[in-house]
């Protein structure tokens, strides 16, 4: 009943890719943006607070070369 018979057509892949990728975009898009925007974020206060850390870290070495 189900049995292929010969290989699958170019346009019926192609076809399919394309409804899969946009499917895809539409089911999965949203949720990712949102992700990579959260992501980003959470990466650039982490490199504020790195470098803001490090900015001390230069004051309180300095000050202390200074005595």
């Amino acid at each position: 009943m189900f049995g292929r018979r010969r290989f699958l057509s170019l346009p019926m892949v192609v076809g399919a890719v394309i409804i899969g990728v946009v499917s895809g975009k539409a089911i999965f898009g949203p949720p990712l943006d949102e992700y990579w925007k959260k992501k980003l974020q959470e990466e650039e206060a982490a490199a504020a607070a790195a470098a803001a850390a490090a900015v001390k870290e230069n004051d309180a070495s300095s000050h202390t070369a200074d005595s």
